[in-house]
């Protein structure tokens, strides 16, 4: 016997800035793939890392076919690191990350947040420096390792999509249109905060020639299920108005 399950879109009519959202299992990879120049910090801040208690998170420079040279801590009392190999190998290309009880060094000051330094050697003998920003986290992360690559695919000319459902690929345009419903179905008034949050987001998100879905939405610090449910929304609407629901967002009231 089959049996059909079928799910319907439910969303809490008060303003998406108090929205919580359970994260679903597909919202974010395990692993989050930053491009070479985000690493590196030469168009941006430095990236973050979370690292929770009793867990590891990685940094993966495999793809990118570069060694690691050197690691630098910053701040050595509350992190420690360890690599897939020796680096006197000169064939590490992972690091490990974990945090550990606070340690107490002479005249070493702390920080609640460090940096770290990883410099490594590329195939043709390059050599490169990328930046991190590592933070203690409470909970356990999203994500268990940040991959680096140069492959990040150029969406310049391309519509950037993201999983939404096992089936199922977002758009920015599912996106928009979820947010005019929301703003239409009186769940969040033009005005909140968050609303301009997730307009940022799709102009950056449909101007972004080097950035992935992920990258953009930390630049417009929009969270992955408040898209996620408003891609969801949008493609609801969509199915009932395929094309009655234009997706010119209304100018926030003054």
């Amino acid at each position: 016997m089959k049996i059909v399950v079928f799910i319907k879109l439910s969303v809490v009519a008060f303003s998406m800035s108090n929205l919580y959202f359970i994260t679903p299992s597909y919202a974010q990879p395990a692993i989050l793939t930053v491009s070479t120049n985000q690493a590196r910090g030469t168009n941006s801040r430095a990236i973050e890392v979370k690292v929770g208690n009793g867990r590891a998170t990685a940094i993966d420079f495999s793809g990118v076919n570069e060694r690691i040279t050197q690691i630098f801590l910053s701040d050595p009392s509350s992190f420690t690191y360890s690599t897939d190999t020796p680096l006197e190998n000169g064939q590490a290309t992972t690091v490990f990350l974990r945090r550990i009880q606070p340690l107490k060094f002479p005249n070493l000051t702390t920080s609640s947040n460090t940096n770290l330094f990883v410099k490594t050697r590329a195939s043709d003998g390059q050599i490169h420096l990328y930046t991190f920003n590592l933070k203690k986290s409470n909970k356990s992360p999203n994500y268990s390792g940040i991959a680096i690559s140069n492959q990040i695919p150029n969406f310049a000319g391309v519509e950037m999509t993201f999983q939404v459902g096992s089936f199922r690929r977002a758009t920015i345009n599912d996106i928009e249109r979820g947010l005019v419903s929301a703003i239409r179905r009186g769940y969040t008034p033009p005005s909140d905060p968050v609303v301009n949050k997730v307009r940022e987001f799709i102009a950056l998100a449909r101007n972004s020639s080097d950035h992935n879905f992920i990258e953009v939405a930390s630049s417009a610090k929009v969270s992955l299920p408040l898209l996620t449910e408003l891609a969801l929304l949008g493609i609801e609407e969509h199915l009932k108005n395929p094309v009655s629901i234009p997706i010119n967002l209304p100018k926030p009231s003054r």
